[in-house]
């Protein structure tokens, strides 16, 4: 390549869908990351505790890891520099940070041999003990924070904000029925 010229990278669009639009080939997968995503968040429900105990019972009570789904969590203002969005999840991670959880949907990505799914995290009550403005925090967890992640970037939420999201890539391929 002569010096000066220019390199031009087409990168095809990844196909994006609403969860109640996706493809009939691609719901098994989907069921799969949706339930791993569910799983994940019980975990965490379980780890934090908030909401009505009742109502987390009833919906955690078959929830369970799905084998061969990977999961996590990831935002745009990470504290934690290891959750950083996988590559097909960045555009849309960084396009909806600021915005109240309610108004983002839940999107899936055909990834060619695998199904990704974003599935949004609100800003609860409990959440604002760690991720409230600086300011609001309490002098320890401050210090705390200051010295777990140097970096952090996950303070200034308010309730109902978007914090994130889950993020879930499940083979369009059973691999449990194999």
């Amino acid at each position: 390549m002569k010096s000066g010229s220019l390199l031009v990278l087409l990168v095809a669009a990844v196909p994006q869908y609403a969860p109640v639009a996706v493809p009939a080939e691609l719901r098994p997968a989907l069921q799969r990351a949706e339930d791993a995503v569910r799983a994940a968040a019980c975990e965490a429900e379980r780890k934090f505790g908030e909401g009505d105990p009742d109502l987390n019972a009833a919906r955690c009570a078959d929830a369970k890891k799905v084998a061969g789904v990977e999961v996590g969590r990831t935002s745009a203002r990470l504290r934690n520099p290891r959750n950083s969005p996988p590559a097909w999840a960045r555009e849309y991670v960084l396009a909806t940070d600021g915005r109240k959880a309610a108004a983002v949907a839940p999107l899936v990505f055909d990834l060619g041999d695998r199904v990704g799914l974003l599935s949004p995290i609100e800003i609860r009550q409990r959440c604002l003990g760690c991720h409230a403005a600086q300011d609001s925090l309490s002098p320890a967890t401050r210090a705390w924070l200051r010295s777990a992640y140097p970096k952090d970037r996950a303070l200034g939420y308010a309730l109902g904000d978007l914090r994130g999201f889950w993020w879930a890539e499940a083979s369009k391929k059973d691999r449990q029925a194999e």
